[in-house]
């Protein structure tokens, strides 16, 4: 398996209050864009963009990017992934084919940001998944993190560097989650994680 780097690391804008985190990019043939997210066929950009009260124009290239880019500027919302190096089983892009080799750092985003003070994570609540990663993450840094269980969202809080960082574990935004939850459903649930419920 060879390993791969994580082509973005992450993406906060001035002033942001919530990071969303998921796990790593999906298979290079999979993307539509160079930047999170780049696979068309996954719902996370059509969420931002309800939210945002902006419909998507760009579905590839640069004007994709700029795009998105601006709809995280105008919502104060930052996104990253777990893994910063990953090995790829089967040349799949599904969670549970992927093997942690470098976490992301997620205290170093937290220490460049200090407006953050909320993680959103994506994925499931397996092994090979955001919030698995995330403990496995947290315990190498001494620090014991329960996954909290039960019906999402789940919330809970966890204290890193002597600030309390809230923890919201959400459903994954790709088309094979889309057959648990329909979009409205989990658009709705986005938009208030994310603090966002006086918008239309």
């Amino acid at each position: 398996m060879n390993e791969e780097i994580h082509p973005w690391n992450w993406y906060v804008p001035v002033g942001a209050e919530s990071i969303i985190i998921g796990t790593f990019p999906p298979t290079l043939r999979n993307w539509s864009y160079n930047f999170f997210y780049p696979n068309k066929n996954n719902h996370f950009w059509k969420i931002m963009a309800r939210i945002a009260g902006n419909p998507l124009q760009y579905f590839s290239g640069e004007k994709a990017v700029e795009e998105r880019k601006n709809i995280l500027d105008q919502l104060r919302i930052g996104v990253s992934d777990m893994g910063k190096i990953i090995r790829r089983t089967d040349g799949n892009s599904s969670d549970e084919n992927l093997e942690i080799v470098e976490y992301m750092d997620i205290f170093g985003i937290l220490e460049e940001n200090p407006t953050l003070r909320k993680i959103i994570f994506t994925s499931s609540a397996g092994k090979s998944s955001a919030i698995g990663w995330f403990k496995s993450y947290l315990a190498l840094h001494g620090i014991v993190f329960r996954i909290p269980k039960g019906k999402r969202p789940l919330q809970t809080v966890v204290q890193i560097a002597g600030k309390d960082i809230e923890i919201v574990l959400l459903y994954s935004t790709s088309a094979r989650a889309g057959a648990t939850i329909s979009l409205e459903s989990l658009t709705e649930l986005f938009r208030d994680a994310l603090g966002f419920t006086f918008l239309n």
